[in-house]
């Protein structure tokens, strides 16, 4: 046993040194000096994003969705959705927020074509058209998702405890937060800019 520790020792000693041999013949790489500029010193931003560094006031900051049922004039706007969320493809897409009072025109809306989607022998079946408007901070319209003819295919709500999360309200409290999710899978999808 003592043989074969010592016949280890040395050939790692033998190995660790044709290690440091090889190191000594090829020099290190000529050393690359990084400039940290500041915020205000330099036009590149100090992230991972290609571009110039943008402001707080010319990004997106807030969002309203505008519901119509597909051929009807009614729209309702709400403020007070929270996520826009990414299913699959350009068509689906889900919205989640805190259940409030000034959505119960979006939850009927929701309660007939969560009934219909489970009866395909319908003729006429509820279609909604969403459309989703993105405001700067300075409240400028950038851009709008624009979703016509859409189903809703699940809607649940669950409880997320806000401690060590995001909370959709601050309110400083920590509790427990209710939240929804809507998911649409809609038949178009456009991007609406308007000049």
């Amino acid at each position: 046993m003592k043989t074969r520790l010592a016949l280890t020792f040395i050939a790692i000693a033998v190995a660790g040194t044709a290690g440091i041999t090889l190191f000594a013949f090829n020099p290190a790489p000529e050393t690359i000096f990084v400039t940290d500029y500041g915020p205000d010193d330099s036009p590149f931003a100090p992230t991972a994003q290609a571009g110039a560094a943008l402001s707080a006031k010319d990004t997106a900051k807030t969002m309203r969705v505008r519901v119509t049922q597909t051929g009807h004039a009614d729209e309702y706007v709400f403020g007070s959705f929270s996520r826009i969320g990414f299913i699959s493809g350009a068509n689906d897409f889900l919205l989640e927020s805190l259940p409030s009072e000034d959505k119960k025109p979006f939850y009927k809306l929701v309660r007939k074509s969560l009934k219909e989607i489970n009866q395909p022998a319908l003729s006429n079946p509820t279609k909604l058209d969403v459309s989703i408007d993105l405001f700067s901070g300075d409240y400028d319209l950038i851009q709008t998702l624009s979703y016509e003819k859409c189903s809703v295919f699940d809607y649940f709500v669950h409880a997320v405890d806000s401690r060590g999360s995001i909370p959709f309200l601050d309110d400083g409290t920590q509790q427990i937060e209710f939240r929804e999710v809507t998911k649409f899978t809609c038949q178009n999808f456009d991007l609406i800019i308007d000049d």
